[in-house]
Order: C-alpha cells, then structure tokens, then sequence
C-alpha cells in the first residue's frame, strides 16, 4: 500500500460514520425543540392558545408555551423568525399587517391570506368557528339620545364626541384609527388612547361617561354585560376577521400530529362560546389555562369531569378600623370597576392578611408589617421571616405610625410598660412588635379588638395601657376617635439608631403634621383645638399600604392550575390579567417595596437572552466532525507531492 492511499483507504469510512452519527445526532436534537406556542394578549387569543397547547400535549407533543407575547406585530415577527411555531391570529388581521385591502367575503379572505402567506412558510388552519371583529360601541342610552345608529350618522356628531382605542389599532396603516376616519369623514374633539393589555380599561371609562364611544372586539364579554350598542359598519370599512391558527409549515414536519390537533379545533367555537370564556377571564379572574381546559372537557377533545370549581368570591378583608369611606372604600370601588359582574364586599377581620391563608377571602387591605413576623431572625436575610404563600397585588397608598399617649405622663414610646395595639396578627401589632424590637423597648404589648374604628378605639382607652399604636393612613377613623379623645400623638425620632433601616426595611422615617387631620375632621372650633393641642410636626414611621393576595405554588409539580387543583392555596391567586388590570385602575406611580413578595405581574419583563451557539449535542458533533474534514482536506492539498521516477531509474529498476 502506498503512503498517497494510505489516508482515505482507512479513514473514510470512519469519517463517515462520524458524519451520519452526528447527523442522527442532530435530528433527535430537532425532535426534543418543542413546540412553541404563542399568543397575543387578549383574553380570547390566550384562550384559544392553551387550547392548542393542551391538545398538543395530550398527542404527546412537547410544548414550550410563550402565550401572551404582546402585539399583533410583534407576534406575527415572532413566528416570521422561528421564535414561535404556532398562534391564533384572524384573517382581516393577516392581510392588513401585509399591507393588503381584504377579499369581500370570509371564504375569498382565507383564500387570499393562504396565497399571501405561503411563500413566507406560513400556513392557516380551518376557521375555528368565530370572528373577531373590530367594533365601535357606544351606551345604548347615548347612542339614541344623538340619533346615532352606524358610523355615516356619527360622523355627524363626531366634532363633539371623544373616541376611546387602544394603541395597535391606532397606528394600523389599513384597517386602523386614521384609514377609518377617512373613509367616513370622523373628526373626534379627543382621542384617548390606553396600551393594547389595557384595552378593557375602555369599558370603565365608556360606563363612566369619560369617553363617548370605544373600540372593542365582538368576543368581549362586556358587550352583552353592559348592554351596549355596537355601530353599524354601513360602509363596510372593516374587514372580516375570522379566527384560525397561524403556523409554520416546517413545524408540521417536525410533529406531524399537530395537523390532527388543528383539525380538533375546526369550527369548535362560536361567538357566544368565546364571549362566555371570555368573560370567565376578565370578570371572575379565572387563569386563561383553566379556562380553556373546561372548554376542552365540554367539547370532548380531552378526558375529564366539569364541573363548578370551588371558586371563592372576590372578598376584601380589611381591619376592623378601616374607613369604609376612605382608603378602604377606594379599594372597593376599584375592585367593582376592574370585576363588574363579581360580588365584590369588605369583610372585617382582626388579621386580614390571616383571612386570605385560611382562605376566607380572596384579599386583603394591609400595611406592610403585616407580611412579617417579627420577634425572631431569618438567618439568611438577617431580617424577620416573611409570612409564605402571599404575595402584594397592588399599591393603594401609605400608612402612618400613630402612636398616642394613654397617660398624660408618657412623653417618649420608651416610658410606656404596656402599649395597646390591634389584634395579634394584624398590620398594627406586627408593627408593634417591629418597633419593640428595634428599639429595644420592654414594654409588653396588649392587643385589643373592636368589630367597628369607635370599638376599637374605646377598647384600646380601656385597655389601661400607657399608649395606643396604630398602622394606618391618616384619616383613619380609629385614629380620628383617639384624637377626639384629646389624647396626644408620640414621635419616634431614634428610628435610625443601630441597623434599624437595614434589618426592618418596610419601616421608614417621615415626618406627620397634624394639620393632615384636618380635611378628615368638621370644621369646628373644638377641632381647631384638638389640632393646636397635638402640637408641631412630630417625626415617625410610614410604611405601604397594599392590597394582598394568595402566592401561587411554586414548590408542586403539578402545579396550582389543572389536574392538581387539589394542591392549590385555599383561595386562588389573582391572574396576571387581573393583576394588570387592578393596578391600571390604581393608577400609582410609585412600586412596591422591593422586600415584599409581589405578584408575577409586577416584575419588571427582562429580554430573551439570546439562543447558545450549540443549541444541541448533535450540532456541536456534527461541527466538530466538520472541521475535521476540513483538516483533512488541507492537509492532502498541503502535503509534499510523491516524486515520480525518471525513465533511466524505472529501466534500471532504481529508486531514491
């Protein structure tokens, strides 16, 4: 043998063994990339998304779910890219984020966005069985009240009429806020626009009167629940939007029971059925999973019982002291306007974050100190353990320490033996006890309850303590009552001895006027007194007033939705959805307390970390048996050539 044959008689085989090793290598590695399911982030497009992502999985495809993505845009470059394979999209929308004018009719529109999409390898499932279509509503009342029934007679009062929409469909090019406004001559007096995840905002503010007529969509539950009158389209401006999978072609090489899956869906919903779940999500609060796994059972696509889930009312638990006409009344105003159709009520309770552990209500109105124990040190944070499976929802406002002098003599926190707070448990005790421990106080503390601010008031006076302390906002009415008592209010003004600031950081110092009390009290000269006699400012502690609720469980494989809801909290925890929604209402522009346990929600939405260069084992071989024969190539180019031998030694039978 040779030395010039030596190499690729041996080796090739094996070099090409290696090579289709790591090919089947990076095929299972394509297999095991899941499906990945997107969605926008209307309540019916996340429905109809775990829908699929559900059925998916019973035909044992591996799903990554990125539900909820954003914007109509955004999605659709989503699945453009491969970042996503599949997600529900509606027909008019497909044509006009190309650019498109729609077909007349549905069957001549899906027909066209099949061609329009093809050669992006993208295809459209059979419709589901609904549209979604862009509606403009008005109240039923106002509409009759100006002779309006379609878009030719508003846009005879449009000059004097404001239009509320949300920020997609205002920068729409084609079927869009300003085409639209075209086509009938609309001129609105003001446009008010909120961001797409806030659209259902429109509804409060059509049913307050603040704006004149809204965009919305027909799944809205909120159509029939408001009795609103939806527009005639008499020019027929918008298109139609009928409801369909969108995906990429390759992901049905990749799983070829997804097609299965997509015909399950074909025409399963009607419009009735997507304003019923719809309105499950944004009136009760239910998680969109649930919701689509009930829907799933009702049609027969996957096993299971249905039946009525053990859902509890939408309850507020509040301190016996709260205002029912202040910070209290606020948060349930707030809840009614974010959950119209829910029976929302307070419920006093002398431990209302307690009230939502044991599952008696759904929230709770507290003070931060009431998601501490103090009394002890959690070795790993150096601070007092927090209370587990809570979490803030939402921030409603501040609370003051309030702490009054019982006995005439008392004039600093540290004289006092005995000081009465509210009932174990509560915002005000726990704060209590954080002050006790900070500044190293032996006072012994005496909680104390009342069913109403008066009761509790009169037995704090009865406790025979040498003061009160109380954790609320100003104007609370307990506070009020101690105040008419003529009982003065005691400074805390060494709060920052020690490492205070560090071990209790939900307490901080502030500065409280009694001049604040005022607007809470009757103008008369016997309050003017009161006030003067509270003195000057005084320094003391504030901390966060939050509306709290169940933490999902993150230490269960089955989870806190589906099949494992045996597992679950006694009361669920609000959804993303509701979350957003609630704090849209709240309208704050200051976060929570980072110490705090704070709903997903309200975390700040980091970007996707880019893809790894090797995303599988099977590409990393395949590499590497790459540049092996590229090696190889280079070294039989670069190797020295074999000399051939002159005439003269081959006749003489002589070699070098």
């Amino acid at each position: 043998m040779t030395r010039t044959g030596f190499f690729p008689d041996l080796f090739l085989p094996y070099l090409c063994l290696i090579l289709l090793f790591s090919a089947s290598l990076l095929g299972c590695g394509a297999d095991r990339q899941p499906l990945r399911i997107g969605g926008k982030q209307s309540p019916e497009n996340q429905i109809v998304a775990e829908m699929v992502a559900e059925l998916a999985e019973a035909q044992g495809i591996p799903v990554m779910r990125r539900i909820g993505l954003g914007s109509t845009r955004l999605t659709l470059e989503a699945l453009k890219r491969g970042e996503i394979d599949l997600y529900p999209e509606y027909t008019g929308t497909g044509l006009a984020m190309l650019g498109l004018a729609p077909a007349s009719d549905a069957e001549s529109t899906m027909a066209q966005v099949r061609e329009r999409f093809a050669p992006l390898g993208l295809a459209w499932s059979d419709p589901l069985g609904f549209n979604n279509d862009f509606e403009l509503a008005m109240l039923r009342d106002r509409a009759r009240a100006l002779g309006i029934r379609s878009y030719s007679d508003l846009a005879q009062h449009s000059t004097k009429l404001s239009i509320g929409v949300d920020g997609e469909f205002r920068q729409r090019p084609i079927d869009g806020l300003r085409p639209l406004s075209r086509r009938y001559g609309l001129q609105f007096d003001e446009i008010v626009e909120v961001p797409p995840a806030d659209r259902i905002a429109l509804y409060d503010q059509l049913i307050d009167g603040r704006i004149d007529l809204a965009l919305v969509h027909d799944t809205d539950g909120q159509i029939d629940d408001f009795d609103l009158l939806l527009l005639d389209d008499d020019l027929g401006f918008f298109p139609t939007y009928e409801a369909a999978l969108l995906y990429r072609e390759a992901a049905l090489d990749r799983f070829p029971a997804l097609s299965g899956v997509l015909d399950q869906l074909a025409d399963s919903l009607s419009i009735e059925d997507m304003r019923r779940l719809s309105r499950r999500v944004t009136f009760r609060g239910e998680d969109p999973s649930m919701v689509a796994g009930d829907e799933l059972i009702r049609l027969g696509l996957i096993d299971g019982t249905l039946g009525e889930r053990a859902r509890q009312a939408l309850s507020l638990a509040v301190s016996p002291s709260a205002n029912a006409d202040g910070e209290a009344g606020k948060v349930l105003r707030t809840l009614r306007r974010s959950f119209p159709t829910r029976n929302v009520q307070l419920v006093r309770a002398a431990d209302p974050l307690g009230a939502v552990e044991n599952g008696t209500t759904r929230l709770a109105l507290v003070s931060a100190p009431a998601f501490f124990a103090p009394g002890s040190v959690d070795p790993a944070t150096g601070q007092p353990p927090r209370r587990s499976g809570l979490e803030a929802v939402g921030l409603v406002g501040t609370s003051y320490l309030q702490v009054f002098a019982l006995e005439p003599e008392i004039k600093r926190l540290e004289d006092a033996a005995f000081i009465a707070t509210g009932p174990e448990g509560s915002s005000g005790y726990r704060a209590a006890q954080s002050v006790v421990d900070g500044l190293e106080l032996t006072a012994t503390l005496v909680p104390v309850e009342g069913d109403t601010a008066e009761a509790l008031a009169e037995a704090m006076i009865q406790s025979r303590a040498d003061a009160a302390l109380l954790m609320q906002p100003i104007g609370n009415s307990t506070a009020l009552a101690l105040i008419e008592r003529g009982l003065g209010l005691i400074a805390i003004d060494n709060w920052n001895q020690g490492n205070n600031r560090i071990v209790f950081p939900y307490l901080q110092p502030a500065r409280l006027n009694p001049a604040e009390y005022a607007p809470f009290m009757a103008s008369t000269t016997a309050t003017k007194t009161l006030l003067a006699k509270l003195g000057q400012p005084i320094d003391t502690l504030v901390t966060q007033l939050v509306i709290a609720g169940p933490a999902p469980v993150t230490d269960s494989a089955l989870g806190d939705h589906g099949p494992g809801a045996s597992f679950i909290p006694n009361a669920l925890p609000l959804t993303d959805l509701s979350v957003e929604r609630l704090n849209a209402a709240l309208d704050q522009d200051e976060e929570i307390y980072p110490i705090l346990p704070q709903a997903r929600a309200l975390a700040p939405r980091l970007p996707k970390p880019p893809d790894p260069l090797n995303p599988s084992p099977g590409a990393s071989l395949l590499t590497f048996g790459v540049v092996a024969m590229l090696i190889w190539m280079v070294w039989l180019l670069l190797r020295p050539a074999a000399r051939t031998p002159s005439v003269k030694q081959r006749s003489s039978g002589k070699t070098e």
